[in-house]
């Protein structure tokens, strides 16, 4: 099974995906989008390539996986410690160095290791002569270099950049640091600021959550597939991803989104851009046969949403991320 959902969001005055600073000088990150250029009767004459506000996915995801410890830890669901301390150790290193940990006791050991995958690699070590002796010539043979060892997971759960539907803008606000012993020495710096109509993309790959090497499931798959979507609802409902929030936490609002369950190949959803994403989305996966499901949410009405034949209409983000989850699990095994 596999599910895929598309997003609109209305964020106002956000600085969520900070680049270094340049001085006093903070910068926002920047993505290059494609702008249609069209003409006087509504046809695409050229694109034009620029450079807008966004926000990575690798933000986003780090909110996810914070959302999936609070949650396992209410719902005692299995975490390792690092996992479980991730404040403590600076963010989520999922035993980076540590070998001893094979891959499905990582999986069973740690429900964020378990969705969001991890990647051990290290210099191999220890294993006598004879193993060194050929590691040796076969380096050489490559260049030179010994190989080491990995055990490596793909994340279930995939996250694309939060981009704006569009232009975004981009307006500096000019701040000053107050120096109470000496006024003499403030310093005023400036921060970027974005504002726009961004879309997002996620998919979650429902089959792979719980596997093991050999093809069986962990006992406690089905609660950790609901986990999977409690995270994600919590994810947007309590804005957990972005930084710079104690000063610039944005106006952000859900205006719409279609998602798609998929119980046989992957099936990803329309980009949800000025238009009608929903139609088209069920138009496709019309064309493409199959059990494909379609749910959607739309606050602006610009969608088909509400009217288009079996598509299932809920009207908010958590609402639709709810009725997902519950075809999902009642479709498991």
């Amino acid at each position: 099974m596999f599910v895929s959902f598309g997003f609109r969001f209305r964020a106002e005055v956000e600085a969520l995906n900070m680049a270094e600073a340049v001085g006093n000088y903070a910068r926002h990150r920047l993505a290059p989008i494609i702008k249609i250029e069209k003409d006087g009767q509504g046809r695409v004459i050229g694109y034009k390539v620029t450079m807008a506000p966004a926000v990575s996915g690798q933000s986003i995801a780090y909110g996810y996986m914070k959302a999936l410890v609070e949650l396992a830890k209410k719902g005692n669901l299995p975490l390792c410690d690092q996992c479980r301390n991730y404040e403590q150790y600076g963010g989520f290193f999922k035993r980076a160095d540590d070998l001893d940990q094979a891959h499905d006791r990582r999986v069973e050991g740690c429900v964020v290791e378990d969705i969001t995958g991890f990647l051990v690699a290290k210099k191999e070590e220890g294993r006598g002569q004879k193993s060194k002796a050929k590691k040796g010539k076969k380096g050489e043979e490559e260049g030179g270099e010994e190989r080491g060892i990995s055990i490596k997971r793909t994340s279930t759960v995939m996250f694309s950049y939060l981009v704006p539907d569009g232009v975004g803008v981009i307006a500096p606000q000019i701040h000053v640091r107050y120096n109470r012993v000496d006024p003499d020495q403030q310093r005023p710096f400036q921060v970027e600021s974005g504002t726009a109509i961004y879309i997002h993309g996620v998919a979650v790959d429902v089959d792979r959550i719980g596997l093991k090497e050999d093809g069986t499931y962990v006992a406690d798959r089905h609660r950790r597939v609901e986990l999977a979507f409690e995270a994600l609802k919590h994810l947007y409902s309590g804005m957990l991803f972005g930084a710079k929030k104690s000063r610039y936490l944005p106006v952000f609002e859900a205006l719409g989104g279609v998602a798609a369950v998929s119980k046989d190949l992957p099936f990803m959803v329309s980009p949800p851009r000025l238009g009608d994403y929903v139609a088209e989305t069920a138009k496709r996966a019309t064309a493409i046969g199959g059990n494909i499901k379609i749910f959607c949410f739309d606050k602006e009405g610009i969608t088909t949403c509400g009217k288009a034949e079996g598509v299932v209409t809920r009207p908010t983000l958590e609402e639709l991320v709810d009725a997902v989850k519950s075809e999902v699990v009642n479709g498991l095994g």
